[in-house]
């Protein structure tokens, strides 16, 4: 795995490699995920109840399988901005700024298939400053993939996983089965749950 350094002291890396078929895309990381030194560690987010609903992954997964996710079935992650806060409204304009062009050099340095914006706000300031787009262009955005591009990945946005989301929670979840439908018709399907019996733990 191609760990990035984040800029910001504490923080968690970038878990990004060449080959990936597709990244997750948060705002920046919440001080308990940091502290944690995992994506989406607060219990009250449900990134990884719903990413193992969605059968994305394989298996079902916890915040402790995200270093593993990468090589296991090609699912990375990142953020718009480095600095861990108690809410994304906290960060200034000039970190969503340079922030937005640090994520776009990541994904055209690593191209993966499909990146998965958790959020519209996330999208639409990244395409703001990144893709030069206007806030009259991204107005009204739908969730699903968007029309731009990045090199050759494509942009997917969903509903946010955060605990203060929730009324978007099954619909996220429904967004997620779709993506899933996405990857699979570029031919990314899930990789297969390891067999219990196949691979016996040593005596």
């Amino acid at each position: 795995m191609t760990s990035v350094p984040c800029d910001y002291p504490g923080s968690l890396d970038h878990l990004l490699q060449p080959g990936l078929r597709l990244v997750f895309i948060g705002y920046n990381p919440a001080i308990y995920s940091a502290e944690a030194g995992h994506y989406y560690a607060r219990p009250g987010n449900r990134f990884w109840v719903h990413l193992s609903q969605s059968g994305i992954a394989g298996r079902p997964v916890s915040p402790g399988d995200d270093r593993r996710l990468p090589a296991e079935a090609g699912i990375g992650f990142t953020d718009l901005c480095c600095r861990p806060t108690v809410r994304a409204e906290h960060l200034t304009a000039e970190e969503i700024r340079a922030g937005a062009l640090r994520l776009h050099r990541e994904l055209r340095q690593f191209q993966p298939a499909i990146v998965c914006f958790s959020g519209r706000g996330i999208y639409q300031h990244f395409a703001r400053h990144a893709l030069g787009l206007s806030p009259r262009e991204l107005a009204r955005r739908p969730y699903g993939e968007q029309p731009e591009r990045i090199g050759a990945t494509i942009p997917w946005v969903i509903p946010s996983s955060s605990g203060l989301a929730s009324r978007w929670h099954r619909e996220r979840l429904e967004w997620l089965h779709r993506l899933r439908e996405a990857l699979d018709a570029l031919g990314l399907p899930a990789p297969r749950a390891p067999s219990p019996l196949a691979d016996p733990a040593p005596r």
